[in-house]
């Protein structure tokens, strides 16, 4: 994860504290009203990853954002290697305590942002997943980190961005819960910033990237107002 203000730090790092240390969905809030989602919306999810980053026994998956890497865990068995980056302390000692199962599995302490400090493999690393942090970035930050990681990671083929807050569904998400008066365009609120899908794949297409708009099934809890980006690099 990554943070931008003082609300995303308590977000990202201070929030997740408030949990006991395996109790990893509410800590990452992974959470429907508090409590965790169902084992068959996190199926989904990984489904959703595994399918479109085209994950092999080879591949180097670099993973930013990772939190405590309990999503990201489930995939271990299927590549070769992981790298997991975020900026909280906590959340990756959790991950080095339970998700640590062997010495190809990594994690380092940054910022998304600060691609030197994650690009000692940049010549191996093959396939980037972004989980349900990318609306803590602004919008020119986001086209700075695409573009960065596809100068510097000379191998990338596909990056994977999950969970992006949808702006066209943004009005029937706050009328739900009452709300009239919000600001779709804050990297610092609870929920991030809200981008259109157009725009987004837009974005990726400007940076050199083929680009594809995704969606959840409809039986996905968070599949209303949420959706994927998939980026595919012209690197062999």
């Amino acid at each position: 994860m990554s943070g931008d203000s003082q609300s995303n730090d308590y977000l990202h790092q201070e929030y997740p504290k408030r949990f006991p240390r395996h109790e990893f969905w509410q800590q990452i809030k992974r959470t429907v009203n508090g409590q965790q989602v169902a084992e068959f919306d996190i199926e989904l999810i990984i489904k959703q990853i595994e399918s479109h980053l085209d994950l092999q026994t080879h591949n180097h998956l670099l993973d930013l954002g990772c939190g405590n890497a309990a999503l990201a865990s489930r995939l271990f068995e299927r590549i070769a290697k992981y790298t997991g980056v975020d900026f909280s302390t906590y959340l990756l000692g959790v991950a080095a305590e339970y998700f640590r199962p062997n010495e190809n599995i990594n994690y380092i302490e940054s910022d998304m942002r600060a691609i030197e400090n994650y690009a000692a493999d940049a010549h191996a690393i093959d396939k980037i997943l972004v989980y349900g942090c990318i609306a803590y970035l602004d919008r020119s930050a986001v086209e700075e980190l695409l573009r960065g990681l596809k100068s510097e990671f000379t191998k990338l083929e596909r990056i994977f961005i999950g969970n992006i807050p949808n702006r066209k569904c943004a009005p029937e998400f706050f009328a739900a819960r009452g709300l009239v008066d919000f600001d779709l365009d804050q990297a610092q609120s609870p929920i991030g910033l809200w981008w259109e899908p157009d725009e987004f794949q837009r974005m990726g297409e400007s940076l050199g990237f083929q680009s594809e708009v995704l969606f959840m099934p409809a039986s996905f809890y968070g599949g209303q107002y949420r959706f994927d980006l998939l980026l595919k690099s012209d690197h062999p």
